[in-house]
């Protein structure tokens, strides 16, 4: 059996105070790729890891344990 490790993952909201990122700056970055991000219903969820890669100035985020499945 295969281990998937998924990545940890917040709402607009949760992102930004979890970050201190405004949450219509968030929003910005979603929408223009430069954060990872998966709409799920009416909510955008975001990549944390993705969120803290960009803060740092990482143009693509480093996710350790994340396995890509190829089907």
């Amino acid at each position: 059996m295969m281990n998937v490790d998924f990545p940890r993952m917040g709402t607009i909201a949760q992102a930004a105070a979890e970050s201190g990122v405004p949450a219509y700056r968030v929003r910005q970055l979603c929408k223009s790729g430069q954060v990872r991000s998966v709409q799920c219903g009416r909510k955008v969820l975001v990549n944390l890891s993705s969120l803290a890669a960009w803060m740092q100035g990482d143009s693509e985020p480093v996710q350790p344990g994340i396995h890509r499945v190829q089907l």
